[in-house]
């Protein structure tokens, strides 16, 4: 599989103009999930991406998968992203290692049921280059990511991350970070465009909270490709309603001259 700057999944655009939007799946149990993803679905997303740190029987390979299967005919040919976010960037404690989390990686992707695996490039350099390896065999997309719950670090290292992930062989490349103040709202869509320019992979970024969430709705204009908003729950702070984010993306489209 080729990485681009720019490819279609089940037929959305990742890569263009206008940002896809995303939802997360927040359920603790198969039931659960799958009322969230019909709800959600309802609501047209573009993507919907499975959150499984909350998932309650995670350590259960089998009972991941039969989830994820059924997940996908909930779903039909909307694209799914396959995250287990870490405590360490904003995610939920869970009964795996980081080995155990790399089996669940291969066992989903195997069973081809996820568009994108999620992986956040702080994990072991081992473990990513397997992750992505692993991944690229199945014909699987991998995210490369990097969170900063705590604050915004400087322009020159958001940007490192971006074309870091990219090195590593990501098909999309991840940042979000914490504000502290308008300028590092400021920073995080400069180092997007600085990022756009230089790197061959579509980017997502985002400044998170209520005083980032002007990036969710105007990302895609520096160069990010994908936003999340809130289906039936949020699973990061300063999310906003899938109908709010589509609307200002029809503004923003119109402004621009789109047909």
């Amino acid at each position: 599989m080729e990485r681009e700057k720019r490819f279609e999944v089940r037929g959305r655009l990742m890569g263009g103009e206008t940002p896809l939007v995303c939802t997360p799946l927040v359920g603790r149990t198969r039931e659960a999930v799958l009322a969230e993803a019909a709800n959600v679905v309802a609501k047209k997303p573009d993507v919907v991406e499975w959150r499984v740190d909350f998932f309650a029987a995670i350590a259960d390979t089998q009972a991941v998968v039969d989830t994820g299967r059924a997940l996908r005919a909930a779903v039909g040919e909307t694209p799914v992203i396959f995250t287990r976010r870490s405590v360490n960037e904003g995610g939920t404690p869970i009964p795996l290692d980081d080995a155990g989390v790399v089996a669940l990686y291969d066992a989903v992707g195997a069973a081809g049921l996820v568009d994108f695996l999620d992986f956040e490039m702080g994990n072991d350099p081992a473990q990513v280059r397997s992750v992505v390896a692993t991944a690229r065999a199945q014909r699987t997309r991998v995210i490369l990511s990097y969170h900063n719950f705590g604050y915004t670090p400087g322009q020159d290292f958001l940007v490192g991350r971006f074309l870091e992930a990219e090195r590593l062989g990501a098909d999309v490349a991840k940042v979000a970070v914490m504000p502290r103040d308008r300028m590092d709202v400021l920073t995080l869509l400069s180092a997007t465009a600085t990022a756009h320019a230089k790197g061959g992979i579509p980017l997502i970024s985002m400044s998170m909270g209520p005083l980032g969430a002007v990036t969710r709705m105007v990302g895609g204009l520096f160069g990010s490709s994908l936003s999340f908003a809130v289906g039936d729950a949020a699973s990061a702070p300063g999310q906003m309603p899938i109908a709010d984010l589509a609307a200002v993306y029809g503004v923003i489209a119109r402004a621009r001259g789109a047909k």
